[in-house]
């Protein structure tokens, strides 16, 4: 079943939703430099009301005497003020429309283009359709190719119409991971989430606590050493605690379906440490009556290991840590919701172990990381997130600049990273 096939079942509870913008939003909207891959609009709570989201929008935009239409994705809706809501549009993708009469012209059944002809009547920014209707519209669109094209493109980033790739599930993992290294809980809002054109970023499903113009401007590049990923990056969002700033990027070199894994890459100027945490699915394998689940290492693996390697301290080492080594790796059960899997964590130094041991030997005579094998000898994902917020674990503050090449070999790879910087905010004396 396509993503049009399944539409209909999300306009049951969540229908097409309908907006229309006047030539001041439409200017602001060419004007910006994210409008059409990322927009937030807040108006009074009655605008928004009747919407439910996520879901499908048909966006109508005032050029003079004439109108562009768009199909894209309302991803969230929230309450902003005491008085205001505030929508989230993403992936505004353009279709081929003359006008929203004609396409009520040409909706079946006659209490359908009534429907529609009595809505447009009326002058809101933004209503919802009947369930019906909004599958009466996409079909009458879809029928053009392009329109078709437009709409499949935009249907894809509606949370669970589709199902979510691992890669693209570890990257929302990593992201999760990194919020709640920074102390924050995992569901916490950024200040700012900006994508770069048409790239796939996880960090487009966040929603931003503030609008996008009124937040702290600090360009990317003014992070040391941002120029290794910048050309990759694909998306960024800032998290703000206390006098403490978290900057989350995305990167990669193609769809997020493409890539052969993820990288997490946690740097914390703060406390001065590095940790890096690698993720690897695992399978199930049954035996009898009982499924285990191992993850059997390949040549990759080795070229990646072969990779992690810190070299001498330069300086004095001044700061402890309970473990030097920042490399981790984070094996997730293969199955699973698309939102919650089962997972352990261990650390370089454990799976060189485990790789060397003949205990690690399956039945086949291949090397295997084994579920039961560790026998609960593995950090859960809250102890991970507590080591690396302590500052117990990674490198010392005077290696973390060695593992820049290692960072630029993970940006330039086939792999995606998201990369989590953690910095104290100079206070301003006003």
């Amino acid at each position: 079943m396509n993503l049009i096939e399944k539409l209909p079942k999300l306009f049951e509870s969540k229908p097409l939703v309908l907006l229309r913008f006047d030539e001041s939003i439409t200017n602001g909207l060419h004007n910006s430099s994210q409008g059409f891959t990322r927009f937030t609009i807040a108006k009074t709570h009655e605008v928004f009301d009747e919407l439910k989201v996520p879901t499908l929008c048909l966006v109508g935009l005032a050029t003079g005497e004439d109108q562009e239409f768009y199909i894209g994705v309302i991803t969230s809706k929230v309450a902003v003020s005491t008085f205001d809501s505030r929508i989230t549009v993403i992936k505004l993708q353009a279709l081929t429309l003359t006008s929203l009469a004609k396409l009520a012209s040409k909706v079946s059944g006659r209490n359908h283009q009534n429907a529609l002809k009595n809505k447009l009547a009326t002058k809101p920014l933004a209503m919802k359709l009947s369930p019906k209707l909004s599958v009466n519209v996409i079909e009458v669109l879809a029928k053009n190719t392009k329109n078709k094209t437009a709409i499949e493109k935009a249907a894809f980033h509606i949370p669970r119409l589709r199902k979510i790739s691992q890669t693209e599930w570890a990257q929302n993992d990593a992201i999760r991971i990194a919020v709640a290294a920074f102390g924050l809980g995992k569901s916490a809002s950024p200040e700012l989430v900006e994508s770069w054109g048409n790239s796939e970023s996880s960090l487009d499903y966040l929603d931003a606590h503030v609008l996008e113009d009124n937040v702290i401007a600090v360009d990317a590049s003014q992070i040391p050493d941002f120029q290794l990923i910048s050309k990759h990056v694909t998306g960024r969002a800032v998290f703000t605690n206390t006098n403490e700033r978290l900057d989350v990027y995305t990167a990669n070199k193609g769809p997020l379906e493409q890539m052969l894994g993820v990288d997490l890459i946690y740097i914390n100027e703060v406390v001065g440490n590095t940790v890096m945490v690698q993720y690897k699915m695992l399978k199930p394998n049954r035996t009898g009556t009982t499924t285990d689940w191992i993850f059997r290492p390949d040549t990759q693996l080795k070229k990646e290991i072969a990779r992690m390697k810190l070299p001498p301290v330069a300086g004095r080492i001044k700061d402890y840590r309970l473990y030097r080594n920042p490399f981790f790796f984070k094996f997730v059960r293969r199955k699973g919701d698309g939102i919650s899997h089962q997972s352990f964590v261990i650390t370089l130094e454990h799976l060189n172990r485990i790789l060397g041991s003949t205990t690690s030997t399956g039945a086949r005579g291949g090397i295997r990381v084994s579920y039961q094998g560790l026998d609960g000898a593995y950090l859960r994902e809250g102890d991970l997130i507590g080591l690396i917020r302590s500052g117990y674990i990674g490198t010392h503050r005077v290696e973390s600049a060695a593992l820049n090449p290692i960072i630029e070999a993970v940006a330039k790879g086939n792999r995606a990273l998201v990369l989590a910087w953690q910095r104290r905010v100079k206070q301003s004396n006003s």
